[in-house]
């Protein structure tokens, strides 16, 4: 039940539910998942500018090929094919990223966060660094249409906002505008 929620925002009770157990155990499993390394809770950005940013961490396995398997997904193609290929491919940046922080000794939960809003606005990770903020999407295909498009929202946190990236399928870095770049995912 947990695999199939990979990149999706974790709700405790909903899952708990789903499973059958009570919420105080699936927060405790959970937490041995996360501090054992298997799944990384991505928690949301907030700066105390208002009560309509959404609350709940986004779940990544940090195993795509253990997620796979417990999806009971058999081959690559199936797993390109399939409804979640999204997710899994917003899975497999989240977490390299992750580990490559962990590898140079940084810890994520410090700088990476996600945004969504109660207006359905997100953007998938944001690099926070002090007063700077750089935004970044995750897409599956090749230049997709209006990639920035939520990028706008970040201006009310009055800090800067630095160039974006879109991190999708294309074959070699290219601008979108003056803030933002396409880049291939193989350069992570």
């Amino acid at each position: 039940m947990l695999a199939l929620r990979t990149s999706q925002e974790l709700h405790y009770d909903i899952l708990a539910r789903d499973v059958g157990i009570d919420v105080r155990t699936c927060k405790k499993w959970i937490s041995i998942l996360a501090t054992s390394g298997i799944i990384y809770l991505l928690q949301p950005y907030m700066a105390n500018i208002s009560n309509r940013i959404i609350k709940a961490p986004k779940l990544y396995f940090l195993d795509t090929g253990l997620c796979a398997f417990l999806c009971k997904w058999p081959n690559a193609q199936m797993l390109e094919d399939c409804a979640m290929s999204g997710a899994f491919f917003e899975t497999y940046i989240v977490s390299e990223i992750v580990k490559n922080m962990y590898a140079f000794g940084i810890n994520p939960q410090n700088y990476l966060y996600y945004y969504r809003d109660i207006d359905q606005k997100e953007i998938e990770l944001l690099y926070v660094d002090m007063d700077d903020i750089y935004p970044i999407e995750i897409k599956k295909g090749i230049a997709p249409k209006k990639p920035t498009k939520n990028f706008g929202v970040l201006s009310k946190y009055k800090l800067n906002i630095k160039t974006g990236i879109i991190l999708d399928c294309c074959d070699k870095i290219m601008p979108i505008n003056e803030n933002s770049w396409y880049v291939p995912v193989n350069l992570l």
